[in-house]
């Protein structure tokens, strides 16, 4: 026997784990002797910085800290203040069993609650609890039958497109430069940080990412609640050494700001040191595409056939974003002062609706104010986006990964109302899932039995109807009923005498 079977290797994928972990918040926090005493708390945020996520033996680790930071009143002239504590974390998940070549890991997260409050002066207690969302998924390489010759072997041919993951890696990076204060600067109550990925170059072993990062500090120069804000851009450009890539790759890139620090004395008047430290995130793919054997028979021998299913995913979209979110409402004092406006981004989500896939989300902007009686408070209002593209909800599935920062928040007050405007850098992949049944075997051990007193048989088809299945039903080759029937569609268009010849 002379059947031939060609193999080709595709990339299987499988969800290991899709779970929340919660993680305790409890802290105190000591007031610096040179800050003043608390009359009361603002605001409290908690924001996770994360360092590593690695999967080694069948376990992903992540690990980070936690930053607390609480704003609030101090005792005289109104003056709003800043504390924070970074809280370490180590999670670990056991994954499902199996070997695979490659993982893609996301990790979100938001603040399930938070209780602050002042126990004295000069100490604030801590309480709450931090929920990280996961998901992970493993990449292998599989055999697929991509064709068959000899002992009048017929098959039936799918298309299988698929994403390989050629590499995800993770560096940690910082910037540094100056930055020129208007004001000298009496205290610091936040700064914030978003990167924008200007260009990508694949070459052969190496990736270079250039970019900017647009840091932001709030801070007032003067007793009180009046604040001020100083920018920075800060270029950079990172190469990173990777084994088996090319020019044909592509490459999704992220960039998550870990911190930054200031240090007076810049060599120059007013000017102080500023410092950034960020991760940068690179998941490497190359797309590909095969023709696989999904069904088979003989036209000699009865074949016997076994199947199984895959599932392979392929890139849809790779797709950064600014957004704005918008969201308005009374205000609960309508003589109220407004100081500044700060923003929690809570993790996006994706909604199905008539057969397509939209992602939204939602921005918690923080009115800092100054109430009718003097004290400072904050306001919170809720504001949501809508990301422009839609997606086709694929029958096997979508997956979306997902990841929004926080760029600017602007708010203003009209009367008893306010409205808000955050600018968001939304960025992510959308991959969408195929399960495919295809050939893993094929045996001939028998002849097929000959009936010697059928030459043709004449087959009346209806529309729909699959002129593979109909060969495989009478062990014909479907290249010659076509041929002798005079019709080029696999699927009959409509109803049609068909001519069948007998088998070999």
């Amino acid at each position: 026997m002379d059947l031939k079977v060609f193999r080709d290797m595709v990339s299987v994928s499988q969800q290991l784990c899709d779970l929340t972990l919660e993680h305790p918040v409890e802290t105190e926090i000591l007031i610096p002797d040179y800050q003043p005493e608390i009359f009361k708390i603002v605001k409290s945020f908690v924001t996770p910085v994360l360092l590593q996520k690695q999967v080694l033996g069948g376990k992903l680790t992540l690990e980070g800290y936690l930053r607390v930071s609480v704003l609030y009143q101090g005792e005289e002239e109104q003056n709003l203040c800043q504390v924070e504590q970074k809280l370490p974390f180590s999670k670990s998940v056991e994954l499902k069993n199996g070997e695979y070549d490659s993982y893609r890991v996301s990790v979100r997260g938001e603040s399930e609650y938070l209780n602050t409050r002042a126990i004295n002066s000069r100490r604030i207690d801590v309480k709450g609890a931090y929920a990280f969302g996961v998901i992970v998924s493993g990449q292998s390489e599989q055999q697929v039958v991509t064709a068959l010759s000899g002992e009048g072997a017929q098959q039936k041919l799918t298309a299988v497109p698929f994403t390989r993951i050629v590499a995800e890696c993770e560096k940690n990076f910082s910037v540094e430069d100056t930055l020129e204060f208007p004001d000298v600067p009496l205290a610091v109550l936040y700064t914030n940080c978003t990167g924008t990925v200007d260009e990508i170059r694949l070459i052969s072993g190496k990736a270079v990412v250039k970019g900017r990062l647009q840091v932001r500090v709030v801070y007032r120069s003067e007793p009180g609640y009046q604040l001020e804000h100083a920018e920075k851009e800060l270029p950079f450009n990172q190469i990173i050494d990777l084994e088996h890539l090319d020019e044909e790759c592509s490459c999704h890139v992220e960039i998550v700001p870990h911190g930054c620090t200031l240090v007076e004395g810049g060599g120059e008047e007013n000017a102080t040191t500023l410092s950034v430290s960020c991760g940068l995130s690179l998941l490497i793919l190359r797309q590909n595409m095969v023709y696989a054997v999904c069904d088979a028979f003989s036209t000699r021998w009865n074949a016997q056939v076994t199947t199984r299913q895959l599932v392979v995913e392929h890139l849809v979209d790779d797709f950064h974003n600014t957004i704005t979110a918008s969201g308005s409402g009374a205000l609960p004092d309508e003589g109220c002062t407004l100081v500044d406006c700060l923003a929690t981004v809570l993790p996006p989500e994706t909604v199905t609706d008539a057969g397509e896939i939209t992602i939204r989300g939602k921005v918690i902007a923080h009115l800092i104010c100054c109430n009718s009686l003097g004290e400072l408070e904050c306001y919170d209002k809720v504001c949501e986006y809508l990301l422009p593209k839609r997606y086709p909800a694929a029958e096997d599935g979508v997956t979306v990964e997902i990841q929004a920062q926080f760029e600017e928040a602007k708010a203003q007050k009209n009367g008893a109302e306010a409205s808000c405007e955050v600018t968001l850098v939304v960025s992510g992949i959308v991959m969408e899932k195929q399960k495919l049944e295809l050939l893993d075997e094929i045996t001939c051990e028998e002849p097929l039995e000959r009936e010697d007193d059928v030459a043709l048989r004449v087959y009346y088809g209806r529309a729909g109807e699959e002129l593979f299945e109909i060969a495989k039903r009478y062990h014909a080759d479907p290249a010659v009923i076509a041929a002798e029937s005079g019709t080029e569609n696999e699927i009959l268009q409509q109803d049609a005498r068909l001519l069948i010849p007998a088998a070999e």
